[in-house]
């Protein structure tokens, strides 16, 4: 039994690791003719999600060490996708915002991935569609509650 699970946990680590290949970022660097790799993609998405969040709630929600994302988000002011503004209510709290120009790549980029997404699904049968939903949803939410338990 232990080696079984073993056995299916190698393969599907290299399943994640291979459709993450496929969803990645370089079909959407090519559509949109900018420079911007997967991390900074990632985190102008939870900013923009976030609307306007403390660099401590982006680390969180992000999983990304706060010194890390700071190179991040410095990359991202740079590009004029976020700035960055002092919270009015306490000066020492920093907190990033996305910019329009930010705004519209996030956009950009959720329209890209969701078309790749659609293209795909296409080629499945309606039945097929519905069994991956499903198992990625209960996938989803058992790593969910481990992550949460692990807290």
């Amino acid at each position: 039994m232990e080696e079984e699970v073993q056995r299916e946990a190698i393969i599907l680590d290299e399943l994640i690791s291979n459709l993450a290949k496929v969803f990645g970022m370089k079909e959407i660097d090519d559509t949109l003719d900018i420079e911007i790799n997967f991390a900074q993609a990632q985190v102008l998405r939870q900013i923009y999600i976030l609307k306007e969040p403390k660099m401590s709630e982006l680390g969180k929600v992000t999983g990304i060490q706060l010194s890390t994302l700071t190179r991040i988000v410095d990359k991202l002011v740079q590009k004029e996708f976020v700035m960055r503004k002092t919270d009015p209510l306490d000066r020492r709290v920093v907190r990033v915002s996305v910019t329009s120009l930010g705004e519209k790549i996030i956009k950009k980029i959720e329209e890209t991935k969701r078309k790749k997404i659609a293209s795909i699904l296409r080629k499945l049968t309606p039945d097929e569609r519905k069994k991956i939903l499903q198992v990625l949803q209960v996938l989803y939410k058992r790593i969910s509650n481990e992550v949460k338990n692990e807290s």
